[in-house]
């Protein structure tokens, strides 16, 4: 990102430039006149007055607009795709191939079928949506920013200035396979710290604003437009995953070790940045079941390190955090060694990954950046009480287990406020009709459809 911050901090009109796939070239400080929030703020009305007089599309047409644009984004070697995916490598520090395996899962549920399937589920309306995108995880919000267009919305996306990259280019593809779906949205970027622009997102926005961000960013922003009228919100904050398997008694190694490799891969991707990367793995079965997938686990980890590199530098924050989090794992592994060995760590060089083994830990959240727990219980009954001091709501649940219990099982979690449970491997693939955050997003719709 260039390093003064107001030259980023203005507003762009994708959907207008419909001819071309090429990713933008990048901007430098120099190439730009320091915006003011005033001027961005007429942008913002001037967007919104271009997306509100383009006439809504049948949602057959937005699902064939869309499916062809996710087909485009799904070939590695797509212009426009592989210059975001430099561009993100650059920015976030994670790697190419990491990159291109992430954004592939994110993108694997929206297909045709997926996306025809869905309309009909959601209420219409004309009205204008404000999407305001979190920066951790490029292209989050892709199920949201597909259901608003299926319902005929008008959409007013503001990228995060950490990720300005994933969602202009793919409007711009967007554009070029359909630009009369396009001109149905536009993409628009300025800080957050932006009051007037802020003020004027809200005020355009009659339909209500999706935002992504931790929970201290949801508080922060307030649903009001200049006349002091409340706008409906639909804020996606702060919430974690996690998993669990359950060892039959006699069970072979083999499903174990399928559901290794799917938790691993389910870690590694979107370096666990994102809501539906697991932090905790528990482990119901005989005495040594929880230890041993906790070695299998972090075989696994260097595996597909070997084929997805971790970042060759980490967030400061997060490197201090898994620092401690080492050391503490290890002192304690030390303490316990004539006891009877509750606790274990193995790690990967540069913190490239972690597994730490605590058998009666409660659910925790990592730092991130491959780092995982993995904790024993005696029956899987006992997984409640080990969720009840999660830190924050919990989002998914990988399960693995046997069929005459998964149900009951699934049915628990969802009580718990589980919205997507789903088998290993599978968590960064939830399905178009995921109700994120507990259906927010089909609870905004209703509303702007009333």
């Amino acid at each position: 990102m260039p390093a003064t911050q107001a030259t980023m901090n203005r507003a762009t009109e994708t959907a207008a430039s419909p001819h071309t796939l090429a990713a933008p070239s990048p901007v430098h400080d120099h190439e730009l006149p320091a915006a003011t929030s005033d001027k961005t703020a007429a942008e913002i009305a001037l967007s919104a007055a271009r997306v509100r007089s383009a006439v809504p599309c049948s949602s057959v047409r937005v699902a064939a607009a869309l499916a062809r644009t996710v087909a485009h984004w799904r070939i590695s070697a797509f212009p426009p795709r592989s210059a975001t995916i430099s561009q993100l490598a650059a920015s976030t520090g994670m790697t190419p191939p990491l990159l291109e395996e992430s954004l592939d899962a994110l993108l694997a549920r929206a297909t045709r079928a997926s996306l025809v399937s869905l309309a009909p589920q959601l209420p219409r309306t004309n009205r204008l949506l404000g999407f305001i995108m979190a920066g951790n995880v490029a292209g989050a919000g892709i199920h949201e920013i597909c259901a608003a267009l299926l319902a005929g919305a008008g959409l007013l996306i503001k990228t995060a200035s950490a990720e300005p990259f994933f969602f202009p280019s793919f409007i711009r593809t967007l554009a070029e396979v359909d630009p009369a779906v396009a001109a149905r949205v536009a993409v628009l970027n300025f800080g957050r710290d932006e009051e007037s622009a802020m003020r004027e997102l809200w005020r355009c926005s009659d339909g209500g604003v999706v935002a992504y961000g931790d929970d201290a960013s949801i508080a922060a922003l307030t649903a009001r437009d200049a006349t002091g009228g409340a706008r409906p919100l639909a804020g996606f904050g702060s919430r974690l995953s996690g998993a669990l398997m359950v060892v039959a008694p006699g069970a072979g190694p083999s499903a174990a070790e399928t559901a290794v490799d799917g938790l691993a891969r389910d870690v590694t991707l979107f370096e666990q940045r994102g809501c539906l990367s697991p932090h905790h793995i528990f482990v119901a079965g005989d005495a040594g079941a929880a230890r041993r997938f906790a070695a299998h686990l972090a075989r696994a980890l260097a595996c597909l390190e070997a084929r997805l590199p971790a970042p060759q530098r980490l967030p400061l924050g997060a490197a201090a955090s898994i620092r401690a989090l080492r050391e503490r794992a290890r002192w304690r592994a030390l303490a316990e060694r004539a006891g009877d060995g509750e606790v274990e760590l193995w790690e990967g060089p540069r913190m490239a990954w972690t597994v730490i083994y605590d058998a009666a830990a409660v659910f925790s959240a990592s730092p991130g950046y491959r780092t995982v727990f993995v904790s024993a219980l005696k029956r899987a009954d006992e997984l409640g009480s080990r969720l009840d001091a999660a830190a924050r709501p919990l989002e998914a649940f990988a399960l693995a287990a046997p069929l005459e219990v998964r149900e009951r099982l699934a049915a628990k979690l969802r009580r718990l406020g589980v919205t997507y449970v789903c088998d290993p491997g599978r968590m960064q693939s939830p399905p178009l009709d995921w109700p994120h955050g507990g259906g927010a997003m089909l609870e905004l719709l209703r509303e702007a459809a009333r």
